[in-house]
C-alpha cells in the first residue's frame, strides 16, 4: 500500500492502496498527481476486503448518466454509497466518516467495472467535500481561446462536444480543456475559473490547467443557428442541472446553489440553438 497525493482545482487529497492499481485503474489521476506537501482536503484508503453494512437511513436511489448510486446515511450522518452500472452491476462500495474526511472505497468485479466504480466514488467524494469550498463539477465541454475559458453546456446528445471541435477547428486559437466534467471553483475576488479534471467522459483529455471564465452558453440542436442571453432563473435552471448536486444532502445542495449564484453575478448564460457547422462556433465567439 502507498499513499499518493493529488491536487485538482487547487483541492489536495490523498488515496492509499497498490501503486500499480493507481497507475492501473486510475490513469487519469496522473497528471494531477503531487509530491509537495500539505493539508488534504480528504483521504481515501481502497481495502477490497471491507463489507456493507447498511445500518441507517436508506437515503434512495439516484441514477445519473452512465452511474446509479444507493445512498444509505447511518445515524452518526456517515454515508455509506453502492455505485452501479447502467446494468446495476456492482462495481464499488463507499463509506465515509462523520466529519466526510476520510473515506474507504472497496471495488467490485474486472479491471472494466472496478476502474468505472473507482471513479464514480471518487467523483461523489470530490463533489461532497469541495461543495463548501465555492467548488461546482460540471457536465460541460470546455475549450480555451486567449486565456480564457467557454463551456458548452446541456443534455447529452445535444452536441457540446461537437461544437467544442468546431471551436477547435474553425475559431483559431482554440483548446480542449475539458470534454465532460470539468471543475468550477470560485476565486477569493470572486473570479469563476474552470479547471480541467480526470474525468473527462469517453475522450482522454485531463489537462492540469485552469482559465477564468468568459462565456457559458447551452447547447440545442435547432435547423437555424440563433443565441440569446438568458435571464437569471433560467440561467441559474441552466448551470443547476448541468453540476454534480447530491440531491440527497441538504447542506451540499444549498451550497452549491450559493456558489451557482456567485457564478452567475459574473458571467452570463446565454442559450446557442445552432446546427453542427462552422456558422454557429463564429456566432457563439463572437456573442461570448
Amino acid at each position: 500500500m502507498q499513499k499518493i497525493s493529488f491536487i485538482v482545482a487547487g483541492h489536495r487529497f490523498t488515496i492509499e492502496m497498490a501503486e500499480e492499481e493507481i497507475e492501473t485503474l486510475l490513469p487519469s489521476l496522473e497528471p494531477f498527481r503531487t509530491e509537495t506537501t500539505g493539508d488534504d482536503l480528504f483521504s481515501i484508503t481502497v481495502d477490497n476486503n471491507i463489507q456493507p453494512t447498511w445500518r441507517g437511513e436508506r437515503v434512495g436511489h439516484f441514477p445519473c448518466p452512465s452511474a446509479k448510486f444507493e445512498v444509505y446515511r447511518m445515524d452518526n450522518g456517515a454515508y455509506q454509497i453502492l455505485v452501479l452500472d447502467e446494468s446495476n452491476i456492482p462495481c464499488a462500495f463507499l463509506q465515509s466518516d462523520e466529519a466526510y474526511r476520510h473515506f474507504t472505497i472497496a471495488t467490485r468485479g474486472n479491471r472494466g467495472c472496478r476502474t468505472f466504480g473507482l471513479n464514480n466514488a471518487l467523483m461523489v467524494i470530490y463533489t461532497l467535500c469541495t461543495a463548501p469550498h465555492k467548488t461546482l463539477l460540471m457536465h460541460s465541454s470546455v475549450v480555451e481561446n486567449g486565456n480564457k475559458a467557454y463551456m458548452f453546456l446541456g443534455v447529452s446528445g445535444q452536441g457540446k462536444s461537437t461544437h467544442s471541435d468546431l471551436w477547435v477547428n474553425h475559431i483559431e486559437g482554440s483548446t480542449l480543456i475539458n470534454d465532460d466534467n470539468p471543475v468550477l471553483r470560485i476565486a477569493d475576488d470572486g473570479t469563476p475559473y474552470i479547471y480541467g479534471s480526470p474525468w473527462s467522459g469517453k475522450r482522454p483529455i485531463y489537462r492540469n490547467v485552469h482559465y477564468p471564465i468568459a462565456g457559458m452558453a447551452a447547447i440545442e440542436q435547432k435547423k437555424e443557428n440563433s443565441i440569446r442571453k438568458e435571464p437569471i432563473p433560467m440561467a441559474f435552471g441552466i448551470l443547476l442541472s448541468s453540476c454534480s448536486t447530491l440531491k440527497f444532502d441538504k447542506v451540499v445542495h444549498m451550497n452549491i446553489c450559493r456558489t451557482i449564484t456567485g457564478v452567475l453575478e459574473k458571467v452570463a448564460v446565454h442559450t446557442l440553438q445552432c446546427r453542427p457547422d462552422k456558422e454557429a462556433a463564429e456566432l457563439s465567439h463572437s456573442t461570448l
